[in-house]
């Protein structure tokens, strides 16, 4: 692998020769500013230079990404153990974020300046293990969020749980209570450990990745919300081991699961399903000052992601493509 340090940057941010191809994405959110934790930038150049994945690295037409800037800093004493994330479009400046295991069934609603608009209260029930999130933006100011309980360590859960609540606005502040709809879903194949839930906006079927210690990642496709029962077909596999979050973006034209240390990003052609993209060699963006990272969701032009570790007070981070 090459390291390549800061003081190669291009406008004070280094450039990551990574990313699938095709037009140039929209300008960057405003705001952000240099990640001072990012030191240096591994660049990826063999598929045995990232540990916890046996991705083929040489993906053609790889675009350029940033070198991460902050956003901002979560500014939230309940946040701990940020474990999902999706930014909202009904709530303009608006980052959704939960904790996993251990917490109820809750989610925040965060400024732009990191402070807590609101907190969100969706089950009166106890969740066993929420990991991950997802969004489903209508237009019009109609969306959805969507809240998966499907961390499995032991690998012996029955069934896992999607709950889905139609977006509240925020701007009274104060704790929200709603009660969410449930989908009841069982793995064809027996019990999966997972981290990352994907809602593709072209087919609206919800997907899953699984979590296995040295891969590969199993995809899942639970198929359309629906309240009540379904049951996964298994459509593939990508070759990361440790998944722990993802995202497609809201036009459907990119796709990013990422690990502890890496995103994997492929671009999706048109007409393409989730599955046939995925069976492509991804392009690997690494991971910065992220510890225990598990939280991944596209800005809603498309023009980057954003990340957040677990942890006091994280930094929410910008990955913009340049």
């Amino acid at each position: 692998m090459t390291r390549i340090p800061l003081a190669c940057a291009l406008s004070g941010l280094v450039l990551l020769t990574l990313f699938a191809c095709g037009d140039d994405a929209a300008s960057p959110p405003a705001g952000g500013t240099p990640d001072a934790e990012a030191g240096t930038i591994v660049e990826n150049e063999d598929s045995g230079s990232q540990q916890d994945s046996g991705a083929d690295t040489s993906a053609p037409n790889c675009r350029v990404v940033k070198a991460p800037a902050i956003a901002t800093t979560v500014n939230a004493a309940a946040v701990a153990e940020a474990s999902g994330v999706a930014v909202s479009t009904k709530n303009a400046g608006v980052y959704w974020v939960h904790n996993d295991s251990g917490d109820s069934a809750r989610a925040f609603a965060i400024n732009a300046d990191g402070s807590l608009a609101a907190t969100l209260a969706y089950d009166a029930a106890f969740p066993t293990d929420v990991e991950d999130m997802a969004i489903e933006d209508q237009g019009g100011g109609t969306s959805f969020l969507y809240f998966a309980d499907f961390g499995d360590n032991p690998e012996n859960r029955a069934n896992i749980v999607i709950h889905r609540i139609a977006e509240p606005s925020v701007a009274g502040g104060g704790t929200i209570t709603v009660t969410s709809e449930k989908m009841t879903v069982t793995y064809a194949d027996g019990p999966h450990n997972a981290e990352t839930l994907l809602f593709d906006p072209i087919s609206k079927d919800l997907y899953i990745a699984t979590k296995k210690t040295g891969g590969p990642s199993a995809i899942h496709r639970i198929g359309a919300f629906a309240a009540g029962s379904a049951t996964t077909t298994a459509v593939g596999s990508v070759p990361i081991a440790l998944a722990t979050g993802g995202e497609i973006s809201r036009d459907g034209s990119i796709i990013a699961i990422r690990s502890y240390t890496t995103a994997f990003v492929w671009k999706r052609e048109a007409g393409e399903t989730v599955a046939a993209a995925l069976a492509r060699a991804p392009c690997e963006y690494p991971m910065i000052g992220e510890p225990q990272g598990e939280s991944l969701a596209f800005v809603p032009d498309g023009s980057g992601y954003v990340t957040l570790s677990e942890g006091a007070s994280p930094p929410i981070r910008l990955h913009a493509f340049q």
